[in-house]
């Protein structure tokens, strides 16, 4: 029995996957215990696993690398997704060029401040290519990621989602399980 999954990602980044001589798709098929098959002419990749000894969730595993790549992560951001624990979310951001272009500025931030910002505040990788924003991290890292990026999609000010960060960091120091639970209301 053999499994297999392809994915289509940016001809730009084919080099990337593939990497110097081969060593990122030679990684990627180690870790993973999957075979790729690369098609650079149309950005095409099949991933196929025909050893029943490999958890046939590898090759998902092998796909969301890849993908990973695809959106503008390096490789050694996209290996953290053979993780169990470790996900890899994608944000489309809509509007006219324009409005994606000014989206994209808004969530980099000068210098890269609000990005990164978000990346130190939620333990998350956070690449933005094309009119994506991609996230990589555990289901309640991304989750916080996420609420900030829509936040600065919607317009609120940096400061906000700064302050919003921190309260979560420390709310998570305090006692992990809370973080997403609301805050009791005056009523109570």
């Amino acid at each position: 029995m053999s499994i297999s999954s392809r994915v289509r990602i940016p001809k730009s980044r084919i080099g990337v996957v593939i990497g110097r001589k081969g060593e990122t798709k030679a990684e990627i098929e180690s870790l993973a215990g999957v075979n790729i098959q690369v098609d650079s002419e149309d950005g095409s990749i099949i991933i196929t696993s025909s050893d029943k000894t490999i958890d046939p969730t590898y090759v998902w595993k092998a796909r969301d690398i890849i993908k990973a790549i695809g959106r503008g992560f390096n490789a050694d951001k996209a290996f953290y997704l053979i993780d169990d624990s470790i996900y890899l979310e994608t944000i489309q951001l809509e509007g006219s060029k324009n409005n994606i272009k000014r989206l994209k500025a808004r969530l980099i931030g000068e210098k890269g401040k609000a990005r990164n910002m978000i990346e130190s505040g939620t333990d998350t990788y956070i690449s933005i290519f094309g009119s994506q924003i991609s996230i990589i991290g555990d289901l309640e890292e991304i989750r916080s990621a996420k609420e900030a990026i829509e936040m600065l999609i919607r317009g609120s000010k940096h400061g906000t989602v700064y302050r919003l960060l921190e309260q979560k960091r420390f709310r998570l120091k305090q006692d992990p399980m809370k973080i997403w639970k609301d805050p009791p209301s005056k009523d109570n």
